[in-house]
């Protein structure tokens, strides 16, 4: 007897919260329907009364009805389709010739930049006059669609007398720059010179450094370009496996800014191995396809420090060949 009777009161309990259920569920599903398809965004709209407010939602947000004097109100609101102050359109604005300009975030460097937009760090620079290499927080920066230079045209510049100067290909320029006749027969503009090997006064630069004859040593094998980048650096054409050796004894460090180059884009350099010497002056070796020393090791002249790959920034038949750059002192390989 006891248990039918408690039986009962289970039942009648039960039965009691599904129909109070019922009744809310009722009630919202006739509130939403009451509700304009402009005011939903999941019915198709977007949310309007509240679009001073979403950028700071996040994930979605229910709120049900009734408070006291207003009607039922239900919406939902998905976080992922708003665009807040940390999503990166916000900060990216697309110009003429796909030159971007691009506001600093927390955490950026100019290393992941770069590689963010496949440019190189020397890109980076040219195209942004004092950059540090310490960023702000909302520095606006210029990037290039491509590695090179953004070049100002004077009265008596040629399309052809230009791409010879800076090293570079008169259909590469044509391609990157829908406006470039009219830009030369003005003389006045900007054009991007796609795969530019010097930067305006970069060489005059490097004209003053110290001529140090036979302290450096070739570092690899193979058909050396000689022409002289803005960083002071040759290309020395080999097939990838080749051995590259330190051109002087010294110390091998990390880049201040790029760390120790062991793997990543680096700035368009790829894999590379920086080592400073007694004198005071550094070498880089870029565009490995391994590397056989680490930081902290101390490498003769003649010692092998890794081979030639195609890493980073590289083009042409095969990308496989040696950057070299000297820091501090004349490049002794330069011939052009």
């Amino acid at each position: 007897m006891r248990t039918a009777l408690a039986w009962s009161v289970l039942f009648l309990f039960v039965l009691t919260l599904f129909t109070g259920a019922l009744v809310i569920v009722l009630k919202n599903k006739n509130a939403l329907a009451s509700v304009p398809s402009k005011a939903t965004g999941f019915l198709g709209g977007p949310v309007r009364e509240f679009e001073g407010e979403s950028a700071a939602l996040i994930g979605v947000l229910a709120y049900a009805g009734p408070r006291e004097g207003e009607q039922n109100r239900f919406f939902i609101m998905d976080g992922s389709a708003v665009v807040g102050p940390s999503d990166p359109l916000s900060n990216l604005v697309e110009g003429s010739d796909g030159i971007k300009r691009y506001k600093v975030r927390r955490g950026d460097t100019l290393g992941g930049i770069a590689e963010e937009f496949n440019v190189t760090v020397e890109t980076l620079r040219a195209a942004n006059p004092g950059l540090a290499s310490s960023l702000r927080v909302g520095q606006n920066l210029t990037i290039l669609p491509v590695s090179g230079i953004l070049y100002e045209v004077r009265g008596e510049d040629t399309l052809e007398e230009v791409a010879s100067r800076y090293g570079t290909d008169v259909e590469l320029i044509r391609r990157y720059n829908a406006d470039y006749q009219k830009i030369f027969s003005t003389g006045s503009g900007s054009v991007i010179l796609p795969y530019a090997k010097s930067i305006p006064g970069g060489l005059k630069t490097i004209s003053a450094l110290p001529s140090l004859k036979n302290y450096f040593a070739m570092p690899t094998v193979g058909w050396n370009w000689g022409e002289l980048h803005d960083v002071n650096a040759v290309d020395i054409a080999n097939k990838c496996g080749t051995a590259v050796y330190a051109a002087a004894e010294g110390l091998v460090i990390p880049d201040e800014t790029l760390g120790d180059g062991t793997s990543g884009w680096n700035g368009g350099y790829g894999l590379f191995v920086l080592i400073e010497h007694p004198n005071g002056t550094k070498t880089r070796y870029a565009h490995l396809g391994s590397i056989d020393v680490k930081i902290g090791n101390y490498v003769y002249r003649g010692d092998k420090i890794g081979e030639i790959g195609n890493t980073g920034n590289t083009h042409g038949p095969t990308g496989c060949h040696l950057h070299f750059e000297v820091a501090g002192a004349k490049n002794p390989f330069a011939v052009k």
